[in-house]
């Protein structure tokens, strides 16, 4: 009998390994919320750095301008006076005459330009005016004259009745070059500026841009026919790049911190008439007088150009009012060129899983300031920020006028 195997299957090895198994909802879930969580804390970190980093450069700016302008301001009045001040001479008060390339430029044949229309046409010789504006809204206008002859600054007087033409003689003409400038002082007699041509021993030969015979009815032949003695200062010099600095600085209306020359040496334009911008930003000024009315040299009193006698008219034309400003107190209004008024800001919704992104107004600076804090009451001004998205400063520098400090060591007029 033929014997038969029975074959059986052989046992199938177990599977070595599972399907992958994916995410469950709820960790899906998790992580979308970590995700979201780091994507705000990253804006928010994004949003403070750029905030900061505007702070630090809007900070940074309004410092540096106001460092500038607290020097440049500084050198231009502690030198107000200089060339004409520390004599007791006809210099002071005096109207000033002034012709350029044969064209009469002071008196003013025109109102000044903006913002100087509250400057009358005639200017008066006085080392420090200001102009004020309206209570507000307008900033205050201020002059400076400084000469920068540098001669002792003590007046040499013309022999008399040695005036002609275009030369007269002085008793000394030591120092004096060709092309200076000359101020022509008398008693009772509007000053002139007049241009040196040349020296010839003690005669002094006129000729130049600044010289005229005759400028607005006033004629050299009438100076020193009289009683009266011309006294002459040296205020500069017209071509070697050290003219004298006439100078009147004002707000424009964008907001720029600009320079007239009186004399027309550093405007702009072809007629040289147009003001230059010394600095953006600037939205206001005002200025006081520090007041020594005892002659000790100590400011005894502040005053604004409001106060009653120290208006820029009394200060212009009143010698002994002139002489008791021995300082000047300015504060000035800076505004920042970054605007800050829109902020943006990511915040999670309130549905689960979605952000929404804002913009918010940001104001970045008061509503007001106050100008000359440390003043009485009636001495402050203050200031009406209308754009508050830009970041504004005060900034307040006293300056000595050291040149008419000088002159009370030969006393000070009541």
């Amino acid at each position: 009998m033929t014997q038969h195997r029975i074959h059986t299957p052989a046992r199938l090895p177990l599977r070595q390994s599972r399907t992958t198994r994916g995410f469950s909802l709820i960790e899906l879930m998790v992580a979308l919320v970590i995700g979201m969580g780091l994507i705000v804390a990253m804006g928010l970190l994004n949003s403070k750095f750029e905030t900061g980093k505007r702070e630090r450069s809007a900070s940074s700016d309004l410092s540096s301008t106001a460092a500038y302008l607290s020097y440049d301001l500084d050198r231009q009045i502690r030198s107000a006076g200089s060339g004409f001040s520390t004599s007791w001479g006809d210099s002071y008060g005096c109207t000033l005459t002034a012709s350029r390339q044969n064209t009469q430029i002071l008196p003013a044949p025109a109102a000044f330009p903006a913002p100087f229309a509250s400057v009358p046409q005639t200017v008066r010789m006085a080392p420090l005016v200001a102009y004020a504006g309206t209570a507000t809204t307008t900033p205050d206008v201020l002059q400076i004259m400084t000469g920068t002859g540098g001669l002792g600054e003590v007046p040499n007087p013309a022999r008399s009745k040695s005036m002609a033409t275009n030369l007269f003689r002085l008793t000394s003409t030591l120092g004096i070059q060709g092309d200076d400038l000359l101020l022509l002082a008398e008693s009772g007699m509007p000053c002139m500026i007049e241009q040196v041509s040349s020296i010839n021993d003690d005669q002094v030969n006129l000729g130049g841009d600044y010289y005229a015979s005759v400028i607005n009815g006033q004629a050299l032949n009438d100076r020193s026919v009289g009683a009266a003695t011309t006294q002459t200062f040296v205020l500069g010099n017209a071509t070697n790049g050290n003219p004298p600095r006439f100078f009147l600085l004002g707000i424009n209306s964008s907001q720029q911190l600009v320079r007239y020359d009186l004399l027309r040496f550093t405007n702009s334009s072809s007629s040289s008439t147009v003001a230059v911008p010394l600095a953006d930003g600037v939205m206001d000024m005002r200025v006081l007088y520090g007041v020594d009315t005892t002659g000790d040299g100590l400011i005894d009193s502040w005053v604004g150009p409001r106060t009653t006698g120290y208006d820029a008219a009394t200060v212009s034309a009143n010698q002994a009012v002139a002489r008791r400003i021995i300082a000047a107190k300015v504060s000035l209004v800076l505004r920042s060129q970054q605007v800050e008024d829109l902020v943006p800001s990511t915040a999670p919704s309130a549905a689960l899983g979605s952000t929404s992104t804002t913009r918010s107004t940001y104001n970045v600076a008061p509503a007001t300031l106050t100008m000359f804090p440390s003043m009485a009451t009636t001495l402050q001004s203050t200031y009406t920020v209308a754009d508050r998205q830009r970041r504004h400063v005060v900034v307040e520098f006293t300056v000595p006028l050291r040149n008419v400090i000088t002159t009370l060591r030969s006393g000070v007029p009541n």
